[in-house]
């Protein structure tokens, strides 16, 4: 029996072949013509410091300077900002492209009438913008602060090509479509609750994760209690401190953090295994490379058709019995048994997670972002 247990705890962690990377190469070129984008551009502080208190330039200055913020490098930034927004704008009237800079509430409202969205900022900027976009409409990161900004969603990371939209008239960018993760959570009545008002709403709503899903309490020290059906297997009792869905995309993050392994823990795996009498020269050659070998597989491709789900610290004992804690799927159900539990998308979307209601978690080839890679 507990071999049986084991194996069915460990069947979902080999990873599926991906049909999508066997029947077509990672990228693949844009067809239609590029004449109208929208940039969402990086909100600074400064920005945000002005749309939060409704001051003046001169009002905000003076404000700032008595809460002791270096306002010189805040309208520093601003100004770099402002700088490379107006160079990206530049460039794609030269190449006969309209645009228009909006904000994130406005990207909504002129979102079906682009054929472009560009983020101008870093990754932060790029999953506000991909939060918004729920069509085929492609995204663009062009990373405007590479001092303050890894950029990894954005063209080019660090060094985005001076030549990316003379490329994207040209059609010379290679195209791929970034699995997303859909979630819909519904309380016992059937409602959905709004991820913007965080009340119910008498529609089922769908919102789309770029990078990860973590599902438990809204307070990190607490447990997180719910029922898991994992591809529509039997729903078993789960508690730990919290559940993570990650895509191809996101598993280069948090996902990727959260099940590496380091130094000190394959040294003690080596020494168990010395301790069974097999003979392994434990060595910081062999070490490293067992790390490297091993953490190099946990990322897996952003057009990946499953998402790959962790549990974080488990809980196993007479009631709860030891499930799954890692693997792939394309669709997980969970009833919250939570006190405060929430949804968070991405790091920023908080969908509330009380007890009793179903979050339903998949993925589908039609949710996926197109993108750029290079």
């Amino acid at each position: 029996m507990a071999a049986l247990a084991i194996s069915q705890c460990v069947s979902h962690v080999a990873r599926p072949v991906s049909p999508m990377t066997q029947s077509k190469p990672s990228g693949s070129k844009q067809e239609q013509p590029i004449r109208s984008a929208l940039i969402l551009r990086k909100s600074t502080r400064w920005q945000w410091e002005k749309e939060q208190t409704g001051m003046t330039d001169a009002e905000l200055k003076k404000h700032l300077h008595q809460k002791g913020i270096n306002v010189s490098e805040l309208l520093e930034n601003e100004k770099k900002q402002v700088q490379a927004v107006q160079e990206i704008v530049k460039e794609l009237e030269k190449a006969g492209i309209t645009s228009r800079v909006v904000t994130r509430q406005q990207l909504a409202q002129y979102l079906g009438e682009t054929d472009l969205v560009i983020s101008a900022g870093g990754d932060g900027t790029f999953l506000a913008a991909a939060s918004v976009v729920n069509d085929q409409t492609p995204i663009i990161g062009i990373n405007t602060d590479p001092i303050g900004s890894e950029g990894h969603l954005c063209v080019g990371g660090k060094t985005p090509p001076r030549n990316l939209i003379e490329r994207l008239v040209s059609g010379n960018l290679n195209w791929v479509q970034r699995s997303r993760i859909r979630v819909t959570v519904s309380a016992k009545d059937g409602k959905a609750f709004s991820i913007f008002s965080m009340k119910k709403s008498p529609k089922k709503s769908t919102n789309l994760a770029l990078n990860e899903v973590f599902i438990g309490e809204d307070e990190a020290a607490k447990v997180s209690t719910y029922n898991i059906s994992i591809d529509d297997s039997q729903s078993v009792k789960q508690k730990s401190s919290g559940l993570i869905v990650s895509t191809g995309t996101g598993s280069t993050s948090w996902y990727l953090g959260m099940n590496r392994i380091d130094e000190n823990a394959t040294t003690s795996v080596l020494e168990a295994l010395q301790s069974l009498g097999i003979n392994v020269p434990i060595t910081r050659n062999l070490v490293e490379k067992v790390v490297t070998t091993v953490n190099e597989k946990i990322p897996f491709e952003p057009d990946h058709p499953s998402f790959a789900f962790s549990i974080r610290e488990p809980i196993f004992n007479a009631t709860y019995k030891r499930t799954a804690t890692r693997g792939f799927a394309r669709k997980i159900r969970l009833e919250s048994r939570c006190t405060n539990g929430y949804l968070v998308l991405d790091g920023s979307t908080k969908i509330p997670f009380p007890r009793g209601s179903v979050a339903t978690i998949e993925i589908h080839s039609g949710d996926a972002l197109k993108t750029v890679i290079v």
